[in-house]
């Protein structure tokens, strides 16, 4: 987006970089806030505005980037590749701090956040942390900037001399002290150093009394500063020392030098990267403290902001004390003129339209809606303010005249037009005039435009045009004061002389205002304002119905709870039935293995068969005592089987419950502690008994055991427990052959049954049944 007749600034853009810059950590982010600007191009936006989503993300939900020791260390690599230069410490050791911070960053980025934040990880892949130079710097260097005496074997060897001889020359210096005859020669006893030497303060009277060489003075003259010949030769090794010293670091350091400079393109690299997240954390703080979002992008359409707030606005005040804009632009309607009162917020809803677009193609997050979409501009012209110059001899409407000239013979169907009360500064009639040829202009090219003005006869001119509308900023008619709510489609009101009733102008002014007004516009005023009056009564009513809506909302969500509390209470009672019922069916299985187990071990004598017997009955007393009964009966209709209904098999006694029906045209029934899947046809309706017929005590004599088990319809596991307990059954009642009934089908359900056969102990031999015993459908078993 280009900017003309200085928008940007009129919209106060500086203003939102200076913010962004002031959440910035370095003077890298800085950088790069200071260069933003706004982009043309969808794609290059919409990735500009997920990064900041990402990193807003990490910001609100995750540990701190470790965004720290962050120099700008571009100079100090520039003058690198400057031949024979040493880069002081100082600067070695802000660029090893840069490149561990390189190196946090990427293993902060590493497993799960390279996941969960892909765009923010793909810069940070970018670059390359020179690891081995921030190696060399920090075994040279110390957290302090200076050279370490275990950089080198010789700077630690000529350190430890020069410490040695600086101890020797300290002893020397003590003893001539000791050795002056008189203590009136000496300034005081203290022992310094002159250009780097060891030196005594004397009275400058009294200089030619103490042998040596005077090096300086004092400022006032009273003192001379005297090397002791004694000292000469130590001072002397340790100047010698010194530039040894000196000329080792000097060596260390180049050589560190010649190793950034090969480095210097993946340091710089790195640098620009590290400045760039800063930046774009930056983006992301301010997006939270202005609870922003990322808009939709489109590349043509319509422009729509949804609850959006002006940035400068909510920097100085919270959002409850700012009312948000919903504005619309584009389509059929591409040009609004905004009227109403002095002070009523038109020019913030226009500056708010201008700021939000050059912030979202700049890929800044947006204090709107994410419903928000925002259509992309090649130009931005605005007009706004008094621009009157004495220099160049210009009234307001002059300068206002020239900048709507400049726009009309520059602005296209890619423009954002922005013109604060268009038309003003001369007469009403041809201001007002001008300003609707230059709208009309504006419109018909295309250009999307916002124009504020007090001109009446331009909401007439803007309900006359298909792709002009009105739209007003609210005034409460009872307080006479702005609510700086936007409202499309209707025209506003100066009011001002319903201002001046307020403030007690004289009546015989306020009557002979309304006179000059004349009848005509007198009487569109009046209309305006009987709208506008109805249209805050609807909205107050649509208040009242909201918070109506509201309570309902509570109360339905209120009653949800109870009802989800309530499902999870029954839910938690069958439970606790289903494990009772497994404890009873347990027992009873453990019960019906025990006995026939004695009926093997003893050869199925008559006394163990009584006794199992004795037991089996048992067992049936307590299921019957267990089983609650039916509260009532009922008698299903004969006809189709639905779920609820109670029914008997038709080839035998098993009555049951009819739990579920599948669209296979199975039926899950449960009988007892037994669940069956049966074909729907194979169900008869029956009269619900007053007791279960299950579990029921049936006489000795009248129990007929069926030396046959049909399985069909039932699954893999559920037949194999049919099976077993037949056989159980089987060897109760004495019988040695027993038929499985499993149908021809797929052959599934019989590998199964023959899987079972072969591990089972009790078994003498199975086959597949002959052509009159039903063939490969029923498999023929003979018990021990």
């Amino acid at each position: 987006m280009r900017e003309h007749l200085q928008s940007f600034a009129k919209l106060e853009f500086g203003k939102v970089k200076q913010r962004i810059a002031g959440l910035c950590l370095s003077d890298l982010g800085r950088e790069h806030s200071g260069n933003l600007a706004p982009l043309s191009d969808a794609t290059a936006i919409t990735h500009r505005l997920d990064l900041v989503s990402q990193m807003k993300l990490l910001l609100e939900s995750d540990d701190a980037l470790p965004l720290d020791h962050l120099f700008d260390v571009r100079i100090s690599l520039q003058r690198s590749a400057i031949a024979d230069f040493i880069l002081p410490p100082e600067e070695l050791r802000h660029i090893s701090l840069v490149i561990a911070t390189g190196v946090r960053i990427q293993r902060y980025f590493a497993a799960q956040r390279k996941s969960a934040y892909p765009l923010l990880a793909a810069i940070v892949g970018q670059y390359q942390p020179e690891k081995l130079l921030q190696f060399n710097i920090d075994r040279t260097i110390d957290e302090a900037g200076q050279v370490r005496d275990a950089a080198s074997k010789e700077l630690s060897r000529l350190r430890r001399e020069i410490r040695e001889k600086q101890s020797a020359l300290q002893k020397t210096l003590e003893n001539i002290f000791k050795t002056i005859p008189n203590r009136e020669w000496i300034q005081e006893e203290i022992i310094t150093t002159r250009e780097g030497r060891g030196v005594i303060p004397v009275k400058v009277e009294y200089k030619n009394q103490v042998p040596g060489f005077i090096h300086s003075s004092s400022s006032s003259g009273a003192t001379v500063y005297i090397e002791p010949a004694a000292t000469l030769d130590l001072n002397n090794d340790i100047r010698t020392a010194h530039f040894a010293e000196q000329r080792e670091i000097d060596r260390l350091l180049k050589e560190l030098t010649q190793q950034v400079r090969g480095s210097a393109e993946n340091l710089r690299q790195m640098t620009e990267v590290l400045g760039t997240l800063d930046f774009i954390l930056a983006k992301a703080k301010y997006s939270v403290e202005l609870k922003g979002s990322a808009p939709v992008v489109t590349d043509d359409g319509t422009l729509q902001l949804r609850s959006a707030y002006h940035p400068i606005l909510l920097q100085k005040s919270r959002h409850q004390r700012v009312v948000p804009l919903d504005l619309s632009l584009g389509g059929e309607v591409n040009t609004i003129i905004i009227t109403g009162p002095n002070a009523g917020g038109k020019s913030v809803a226009m500056k708010t339209v201008g700021l939000l677009s050059i912030l979202a193609q700049a890929g800044c997050h947006i204090p709107a809606s994410p419903e928000s979409v925002i259509r992309i501009f090649n130009d931005l012209y605005v007009d706004m303010g008094d621009e009157q110059s004495i220099e160049k001899d210009l009234s307001s409407f002059s300068s206002h005249l020239q900048n709507l000239k400049y726009i009309a013979g520059n602005a296209d169907s890619r423009s954002l037009v922005l013109i604060d009360e268009i038309g003003s500064g001369t007469d009403p009639l041809e201001g007002s005039a001008i300003a609707a040829a230059i709208l009309e202009t504006l419109t018909d090219r295309g250009c999307s435009v916002i124009a504020t003005t007090h001109h009446g006869s331009l909401k007439s001119f803007a309900f006359e045009h298909p792709h002009i509308e009105n739209g007003a900023m609210e005034f409460d008619q009872s307080t006479l004061s702005p609510t700086y709510r936007f409202k499309y489609g209707v025209p506003g009101s100066s009011y001002a002389i319903e201002m001046a009733e307020r403030m007690d102008l004289d009546r015989a002014i306020l009557a002979r205002a309304k006179e000059l007004k004349g009848t005509q516009q007198t009487n569109l005023e009046a209309l305006i304002l009987d709208l506008e009056k109805k249209s805050q009564e609807l909205q107050a009513k649509l208040g009242a119905i909201t918070g109506e809506r509201e309570e309902l909302r509570v109360s339905i969500a209120s009653y949800e709870s109870k009802i989800t509390s309530l499902r999870k209470e029954i839910s938690q009672i069958r439970s606790e039935a289903v494990h009772e019922a497994r404890d009873l069916v347990e027992n009873s299985k453990k019960t019906i293995e025990r006995v026939v187990r004695e009926i093997k071990e003893t050869s199925a004598s008559k006394g163990a068969i009584a006794q199992a017997k004795d037991d089996l009955q048992k067992l049936r007393n307590t299921i019957a005592a267990t089983v609650v009964p039916p509260v009532e009966e009922r008698e299903e209709p004969a006809g189709a089987i639905t779920a609820g209904m109670y029914v008997r098999l038709k080839e035998s006694t098993t009555e049951g419950e009819v739990v579920e029906l599948d669209s296979s045209g199975l039926a899950t029934v449960v009988s007892g502690p037994l669940r069956l899947k049966v074909p729907v046809a194979r169900l008869l309706p029956v009269k619900r008994r007053s007791t279960p017929s299950a579990p029921a005590v049936i006489p000795e004599q009248e129990q007929v055991f069926k030396p046959s088990i049909d399985l069909r319809g039932m699954y893999g596991d559920e037949a194999v427990d049919a099976v077993a307990k037949a056989i159980d059954t089987a060897i109760l009642h004495g019988v040695h052959r027993l038929d499985i009934i499993h149908g021809k089908g797929t052959g599934a359900l019989r590998k199964r049954i023959t899987e079972y056969l072969k591990n089972n102990s009790t078994i003498k031999s199975f086959r597949l049944g002959e052509w009159n015993e039903g063939g490969t459908g029923v498999t023929v078993i003979e018990l021990q």
